[in-house]
């Protein structure tokens, strides 16, 4: 198993020991832990082991916990403030990394609690991570561990040019060789092909589309707690325009980390591609308040939140931060945003950088049809509601330019392996509680089966490879004893930890046998709740067993539907029974093109 840094987190010291401040410094403590856990690339001690340790010199603690890092942090009274001062140090040297300090009234210090500790704990990973990314990139790649190997991908990743995401692959498929199961390098992997689908080299749009979706869900089932695996998948989703199953993968990868900067501001985007500005901007600015020093990248996401929310100074701010870096429409969203001020000739000059990036970047040097770059815009971008493509509507007509056929919002080139589809559509379509079914000349009405919404997906996507999971029913029972615990749960449960600490001690001071027994069986089964919800211990692999139920059903599914299928449609199930595959991916795959329609008009 691949990891990246182990921190200790040591007790947060108190000027007494024994005072209400040094609760307060434990609640602190175990909060920060339970915080840090969510982060997939560190790994956390147990704050119990730490605190036997803690009077160690830095290197004798590092070496008995195996730790690399530690955090040491001080919680003391200042006149009517508590202040709490946080160090993180490299265990080997005692070299100091970071060091921060924050200072709150004492009455509102549970107000502020949650605001430090997600502070304290983006900012950590994102240190360890940069001085793991400084070491590393002074080797030469074969001599990169699989974790190092996968930092400087994900760095390459964010320059988003076709060389930048080639020599990622190169370093995630060097992880991959000496990790095989690790999940970080199979989602760079994804990335790397997601990020040529999504923004351009659209002459290879559905490959790029069907192995970013692959590998991401080759690294969802090796680890279901890393957000970015969902994060992915989810804009997957979403630029397929499969809204409500985008949000499913979005909420997961924010419940699992709220306060991972760069979940949170990639979570930006989507929000408004969802059609839910405000959020977007609110991800945007925690984003960078837990990140203060993130790269410029967070002000392009941040200025499409501010665009689609209509707080134009703001989204023009934000977006000229970014104009040099290499996205292609981030000059078009200024000039809008300038012309509805009414600032139409300073908006000319980002007008003309975008067309001409247009041409570069995605025509190739090509010369554009009037209105294909507005086109353009409205085709990759996602947007949800017609109410914010009308904006950009309205926003070029302000600038001048031709969108009279705008609505035709032109696809990604076609995929060059796909041959053409014949003319006569068969017909596959919901009618109320029942199907209406065409096929070769012949027409059958079957009952509504749930293995009939499978086929139905799998035939509008032929060749497409569809996880099982995204075939199978979102339920809120799907994640059933994986449960996250919010702040006050976590907070409750942890009290009844310490109760149940104490009254086994006074216990066994007394030698009840019977009653000690009862509060450790307790306490332990306290405690792996709280380990499970914030991912202490062990790694499970929850998504692995939920992955197989979900293989099994829909695989029963989709079968079932086809032997019913050939009881009225003996034609058709007998194509489908050829042309279907099932099991953890499922597609159709038919051996002359079909071309199918899902309406029942006739």
């Amino acid at each position: 198993m691949t990891h990246g840094p182990t921190l200790a987190v040591l007790p947060f010291r108190t000027p007494t020991p024994d005072d209400a401040d040094a609760l307060l410094a434990q609640g602190l403590l175990e909060d920060i832990c339970g915080e840090l856990t969510r982060f997939p690339t560190l790994q956390v001690i147990s704050w119990m082991s730490a605190r036997e340790v803690a009077n160690l010199p830095d290197p004798e603690v590092g070496r008995q916990l195996a730790a690399t890092h530690l955090l040491r942090g001080r919680l003391r009274r200042v006149g009517p403030k508590l202040r709490v001062t946080a160090s993180l140090v490299e265990a080997g040297s005692g070299t100091q990394v970071w060091a921060e300090q924050f200072e709150t009234p004492r009455e509102a210090l549970f107000e502020l609690q949650d605001e430090i500790v997600a502070r304290i704990a983006a900012t950590l990973v994102a240190r360890l991570e940069e001085r793991t990314l400084t070491g590393a990139q002074r080797k030469p790649p074969e001599a990169l561990e699989a974790y190092e190997a996968t930092l400087r991908g994900m760095l390459l990743l964010r320059q988003g040019t076709q060389e930048a995401d080639t020599a990622a692959r190169t370093l995630f498929m060097h992880a991959l060789e000496l990790d095989p199961h690790y999940a970080r390098a199979h989602g760079g992997l994804s990335l790397s092909w997601f990020n040529e689908w999504s923004c351009q080299f659209w002459d290879c749009y559905e490959k790029n589309a069907r192995k970013a979706y692959a590998h991401a869900h080759r690294a969802l089932d090796l680890d279901d707690r890393d957000p970015l695996l969902h994060l992915v998948i989810g804009r997957i989703q979403l630029y397929r325009r499969n809204f409500d199953l985008a949000a499913w993968y979005f909420d997961r990868a924010l419940a699992l980390c709220p306060n991972d900067a760069d979940t949170l501001i990639q979570l930006s985007l989507c929000e408004v591609f969802l059609g839910r500005p405000e959020v977007g901007v609110a991800h945007a600015q925690k984003a960078m308040r837990l990140n203060p020093y993130h790269p410029n990248i967070y002000h392009a996401y941040a200025a499409m939140a501010y665009f689609s929310a209509q707080r134009l100074e703001e989204a023009v701010a934000s977006a000229r931060q970014v104009a040099h870096l290499p996205i292609v429409d981030t000059a078009a969203y200024i000039a809008v945003a300038l012309a509805y001020l009414g600032r139409v000739d300073e908006a000319r000059p980002y007008l003309a950088a975008f067309q001409a990036a247009f041409r570069q970047r995605i025509l190739h040097g090509r010369e554009p049809a009037r209105g294909d770059a507005f086109r353009w815009i409205l085709a990759v971008n996602p947007y949800r509601r017609e109410a914010d493509q009308a904006y950009l509507r309205e926003g070029f007509r302000l600038l001048g330019e031709d969108i009279d056929s705008a609505d035709e919002r032109p696809g990604p080139a076609a995929d060059p392996d796909s041959a053409a589809a014949p003319a006569q559509a068969e017909l596959f379509a919901r009618r109320g509680d029942a199907w209406l079914l065409r096929f070769r000349g012949r027409e059958s009405i079957v009952a509504d089966m749930k293995g009939l919404h499978d086929i139905r997906r799998l035939l509008e996507r032929p060749g497409d490879e569809l996880h099982c999971l995204d075939l199978a029913d979102r339920a809120e029972e799907a994640y059933a004893g994986d449960k996250l615990l919010d702040t006050t749960a976590r907070r409750s449960v942890q009290a009844r930890i310490r109760e149940l600490q104490d009254e086994l001690t006074e216990a066994e001071e007394y030698n009840d046998l019977g009653r000690a027994e009862r509060l450790r069986a307790e306490l332990d089964e306290l405690l792996a709740a709280l380990s499970r919800a914030l991912g202490l211990g062990s790694r499970t692999r929850r998504l692995g067993s939920l992955s197989e139920r979900a293989r099994s059903t829909v695989t029963w599914r989709i079968r079932h539907a086809v032997r019913k299928l050939h009881e009225v449609h003996e034609p058709l199930g007998r194509h489908l029974e050829n042309s279907l595959r099932t099991g953890t991916f499922c597609s159709y795959r038919p051996e002359q093109p079909v071309s199918w329609r899902f309406d029942a008009a006739h």
